[in-house]
C-alpha cells in the first residue's frame, strides 16, 4: 500500500485535469456553445468540497476506502468518455470527484502511519505526485486527442486508476485510523489551505489575458503552463526543508516565495511573467506540502476538512476572477497578495497548534 499511496496522486489527478485542454473539442463533440463544458471541470471540485469531510466517517478499512475511491475515479472517467450528452458527462465528472474525495484526505493521515520516520518528506512527495499527475493529465490528453480524439484520450488517461486500485486491497499493511476528530483549533490551517488553491487558480485563470496583452499566441500561452513543473520541485523540497527548520518557518518561506513571484508577474516581458508564475507555483505547492502534512498529523477528520477547504479555495477563485479580466493586472496581483498575507497571519496558530496536537 505504501507506494500505491504515493502513486495514487499521480493517476487520480491526471484523470481530474485531463479534460482541461480538451474543452473546446468536447464542446464540439457535444454540440454545445463555447464555455458550456466548463461545468465538467467545476463538477468534481464541488464534489471534493462536499464529500472530503465525510470520507473519514466511513466505517471501512483505509485500504478499501482508498482502493474503492481510486477504482471509482477510473470507472467514471472511462464512462465519461462515452457519455452521450454534456449533462451526462458533467454528472459522471461529479461522481468521479466524489470518488476522488476518498483519497487526498486519508492519504495525508496515512502518511503518518505508514512512514512515521519520514512523514514530512513523504507528505511533500504526495503533493509532488499530485502536481505530476495534473501536468501529465493535461499533456497526455492533448497529445492523445491529436491522433485518437477527445473521447479516447479521456478513457486512456483514466485507465491507470483501474490498474492501481487493487494494490490497496491486497497490500500487506492493514492500517486502522482513529475515529475522525474535529476541532476549532485547526481553523488557521484550513484557512491556509483555502488561500493556497485560491491564489493558484485565481492567477492561472487570469494569466492568458495577461499574456495576450503581451502579444502571445495561443500556442505560446499553453507552453507557459509548463511552469506547473516548478510545483513538483516545491512540494518535493518542502518536506526536507520543514524537517530542518520546522513547519512554521517553512510556511513563511514558501509564502514569501509566492509574494516574490506575484511581483515578478507584473513584468512587461514574457520571460519575467513566466519566471514569476513559476515562483508562485513553487511556493504554493511547497506550502501545500507542509500544510497537508500538518493536517495529516491532526488525524483523518481534520485532514478531510483540510482537503475540503483547499478545494473550496479553488471554487471561490473560479467565481471571483471574471470581473478582473478587463482590469489592470496589478489589481489581480494585489488581490492575490492580500490573500497570501491572510495566510501568513494564520501561520503562527496553524503550525504550533498542529505540532502540539501531534506531540
Amino acid at each position: 500500500m505504501r507506494w500505491a499511496l504515493v502513486a495514487s496522486g499521480v493517476v487520480i489527478f491526471a484523470a481530474l485535469y485531463a479534460p482541461q485542454p480538451l474543452l473546446p473539442g468536447l464542446e464540439r463533440a457535444f454540440a454545445v456553445p463555447p464555455g458550456a463544458a466548463g461545468w465538467g471541470m467545476a463538477g468534481p471540485l464541488v464534489a471534493l468540497v462536499l464529500f472530503s469531510p465525510l470520507v473519514p466517517r466511513l466505517r471501512l478499512s483505509a485500504g478499501w476506502v482508498l482502493g474503492g475511491g481510486v477504482f471509482g475515479v477510473g470507472v467514471f472517467g472511462v464512462l465519461g468518455a462515452v457519455a452521450p450528452s454534456l449533462g451526462a458527462w458533467v454528472l459522471l465528472r461529479f461522481l468521479q470527484g466524489a470518488c476522488l474525495a476518498a483519497v487526498p484526505g486519508l492519504a495525508f493521515a496515512l502518511v503518518v502511519r505508514l512512514f512515521p520516520e519520514r512523514a514530512r518528506v513523504m507528505a511533500g512527495l504526495l503533493v509532488a505526485g499530485n502536481a505530476v499527475g495534473g501536468t501529465l493529465g493535461r499533456v497526455l490528453a492533448g497529445v492523445l486527442a491529436e491522433g485518437l480524439g477527445e473521447r479516447w484520450a479521456l478513457a486512456l488517461v483514466s485507465l491507470p486508476a483501474l490498474f492501481l486500485a487493487p494494490f490497496f486491497l491486497v497490500g500487506k499493511e492493514r492500517v486502522a485510523l482513529e475515529p475522525p476528530r474535529y476541532t476549532p483549533a485547526a481553523w488557521p490551517l484550513l484557512a491556509i489551505g483555502t488561500s493556497l488553491l485560491f491564489v493558484n487558480l485565481f492567477v492561472a485563470n487570469l494569466l492568458p489575458y495577461r499574456l495576450e496583452a503581451l502579444g502571445f499566441s495561443q500556442g505560446r500561452i499553453g507552453l507557459v503552463y509548463l511552469a506547473y513543473l516548478a510545483g513538483i520541485l516545491g512540494s518535493s523540497a518542502a518536506g526536507v526543508f520543514a524537517e530542518r527548520v520546522g513547519e512554521a518557518r517553512a510556511l513563511y518561506a514558501a509564502l514569501g516565495v509566492v509574494l516574490v513571484g506575484l511581483g515578478g508577474m507584473l513584468a512587461q516581458g514574457g520571460v519575467g511573467v513566466f519566471a514569476g508564475f513559476a515562483l508562485v507555483l513553487f511556493g504554493v505547492f511547497a506550502a501545500q506540502g507542509v500544510a497537508g502534512g500538518l493536517a495529516g498529523r491532526w488525524g483523518s477528520g481534520v485532514s478531510g476538512a483540510y482537503v475540503s477547504a483547499y478545494y473550496l479555495g479553488g471554487a471561490l477563485a473560479g467565481g471571483v476572477y471574471p470581473p478582473f479580466v478587463g482590469l489592470d493586472f496589478a489589481a489581480s496581483v494585489g488581490v492575490a497578495a492580500l490573500v497570501v498575507g491572510l495566510a501568513l497571519l494564520s501561520v503562527p496558530r496553524a503550525a504550533p497548534s498542529a505540532g502540539a496536537r501531534c506531540n
